[in-house]
């Protein structure tokens, strides 16, 4: 679910671009703990500068429509700062290395991640990921080319016929963020560069991931970006319960472009019949509950979206109207365990 990957490429950075450009809040399991009680409203928490060492936690969990997906996404680990600074440039910087686990209905993803972020409007995230799919829910499906049908029908149609099949592969990606803030005005650039090894049927070439919505090369790369234009309000009258709530709202364009090589195709396949990149682009607002600090239950978060599809090949009338958004809610928080 890229929702729930763009998106955590959403709402895991959504929030945290403050004045403390962290990473951020995502549902409160059944076995956490309560949350901690809030500060006395003498002690600004909110302001005070990060601990030079964390341990964090954050949590997501999403459920997107069109494609249809549910996800809960974990980031957990070790953060430490590189350098003190009191400028806003420079001061929210770390390193940050652990596990970013992701689990739905269809598949599980787990592997290490690594982050740098030397300043405070630029960040570096490395990943790699063991994938493996389950064959439920109708994933995962494979097809002999790119320019092969993966609307929602045929896919549901492949899946009553049990073409869907488990296996299994890996998942690298390299992913720079810039975040620039003026005032209550941020704007948000993640860009996404993908590389999969997917183990599929030998005379496949190709398979349909339900986080990307395209086909993606066996072997091959994928780019994906995500642009924010959002407006910030801080709610710095409010106390107690909801001291440190936030208000997120603006919009969100997003690009997805899949590459393929010349095996890909069939010979003598007209290549430019793989038409699968796509465009969208929608609403996006998010409200932070309240933030407490370095506690261990914090930034709880709502956010949704609402995008629509400028150029699909399939959910633009093809198969599924233009006027069917594109939909994600989803619930985040973060904990400090050290």
């Amino acid at each position: 679910m890229r929702a729930i990957s763009g998106m955590a490429a959403s709402l895991f950075m959504l929030v945290a671009t403050s004045a403390r450009a962290e990473f951020v809040p995502p549902p409160l399991p059944p076995t956490a703990a309560p949350p901690t009680p809030p500060p006395p409203e003498s002690v600004p928490t909110t302001e005070a500068p990060a601990p030079k060492t964390r341990i964090t936690l954050n949590n997501l969990l999403a459920f997107r429509w069109n494609p249809l997906g549910l996800e809960d996404q974990v980031r957990l680990g070790v953060q430490r700062k590189l350098y003190e600074s009191r400028s806003a440039l420079f001061r929210d910087n770390f390193v940050f290395a652990g596990i970013a686990p992701r689990i739905n209905p269809a598949f599980i993803k787990f592997g290490p991640s690594l982050e740098v972020q030397p300043v405070s409007f630029f960040n570096l995230r490395l990943g790699a990921e063991a994938v493996g799919f389950f064959s439920t829910f109708g994933f995962l499906q494979s097809f002999q080319s790119p320019t092969a049908d993966f609307s929602d029908t045929t896919l549901s149609t492949r899946r009553d016929a049990k073409l869907n099949y488990s296996t299994a592969g890996g998942h690298v990606m390299i992913e720079p963020t810039v975040t620039l803030k003026a005032g209550p005005i941020v704007v948000r650039n993640k860009l996404s560069l993908e590389y999969w090894r997917m183990a599929v049927k030998d005379e496949d070439r190709v398979f349909y991931d339900v986080t990307l919505d395209t086909l993606i090369s066996r072997n091959g790369w994928v780019v994906s970006n995500d642009l924010d234009l959002l407006f910030l309000h801080d709610f710095k009258s409010w106390t107690g319960t909801f001291r440190g709530a936030r208000l997120t709202a603006g919009a969100r364009y997003t690009y997805v472009k899949p590459f393929y090589a010349d095996g890909d195709f069939a010979p003598g396949e007209a290549q430019e019949a793989a038409d699968n990149d796509h465009h969208r682009v929608g609403p996006i607002v998010a409200f932070t509950f309240f933030d407490y600090g370095y506690v261990s239950f914090n930034r709880p978060t709502a956010l949704l979206i609402a995008n629509w599809y400028v150029d699909h090949r399939f959910r633009t009338g093809a198969d599924v109207s233009q006027a069917v958004p594109y939909f994600i809610a989803a619930f985040a928080f973060q904990s400090d365990l050290l």
